[in-house]
């Protein structure tokens, strides 16, 4: 199976196609930099980048988004004019790391102790209000869209939400998005407080046994620790993918 950027699941839709670029939009949660962003289907000249930019711009500020993201092709690094005009702009550069594993090679873990289940209706109230109360720290609003917009996904059959409790709560959590021969480690957090306990290795031994037949996909931040964890875990590397934001545009 030949595995690309293109298999990790986002929930935009698509605006607009050019030669140039793909305009993704999720107007359901227009603070989402991950589900509105402009996608590059091969590195553009500074003189694009500038106009793609200003159509961008005016387009978030006609609906009240603040923010611009670029999304630039898999495996390509980018030229030296553009980093320096994205800095001087004072963008973010960033980089993400897809990863892959069968999930019969995955190693075992007894470590933990936590209970690890498909949410239900019991749990999911508990559920939105965790991510929730993780994701304040950008925004109220985004808070809430987030929050509305899991529990739309507890109804989507695309979608299934486990989480691990520990003496009846909540501490971590992961969605996997199922297709027909992936199935997607997304949104996979355990609390401050109850990491380094085995808990991670334990969520994910559970989506092992569940969707042994698949292969499991994810997309790490290149520059953050985690990514050194998959690899210990067996996790191959598969490619790798810049980005930019600019959080807060006038």
């Amino acid at each position: 199976m030949n595995l690309t950027f293109s298999n990790i699941y986002n929930p935009g839709i698509i605006e607009k196609d050019t030669n140039d670029f793909t305009h993704v939009a999720f107007i359901e949660v227009p603070e989402m930099y991950d589900g509105n962003f402009i996608k590059w289907k091969e590195i553009p000249t500074l003189e694009t980048l500038k106009q793609v930019e200003n159509y961008m711009k005016e387009m978030h500020l006609a609906r009240g988004q603040k923010h611009v993201k670029f999304v630039f092709p898999q495996d390509e690094k980018l030229p030296d004019e553009l980093v320096a005009y994205l800095t001087e702009q004072h963008y973010d550069m960033g980089i993400l790391e897809m990863y892959a594993i069968d999930p019969k090679t995955f190693p075992s873990n007894d470590r933990s102790s936590a209970q690890i289940q498909f949410i239900s209706e019991e749990t999911l109230q508990a559920y939105g209000d965790i991510h929730y109360e993780e994701a304040k720290q950008w925004g109220e609003s985004y808070a809430l869209s987030k929050r509305e917009m899991l529990k739309k996904d507890y109804r989507d059959q695309r979608k299934q939400q486990i989480i691990a409790l520990v003496d009846g709560e909540i501490v971590g959590s992961v969605d996997i998005i199922v297709r027909d021969q992936t199935a997607e480690i997304d949104n996979f957090f355990v609390l401050t407080a109850f990491q380094r306990q085995g808990i991670g290795s334990q969520i994910q031994q559970f989506v092992m046994q569940h969707y042994a037949e698949k292969t499991i996909i994810l997309v790490a931040d290149g520059e953050d620790t985690p990514k050194d964890m998959y690899v210990k875990q067996g996790y191959r590397f598969i490619g790798f993918q810049y980005n930019a934001l600019k959080a807060d545009i006038e």
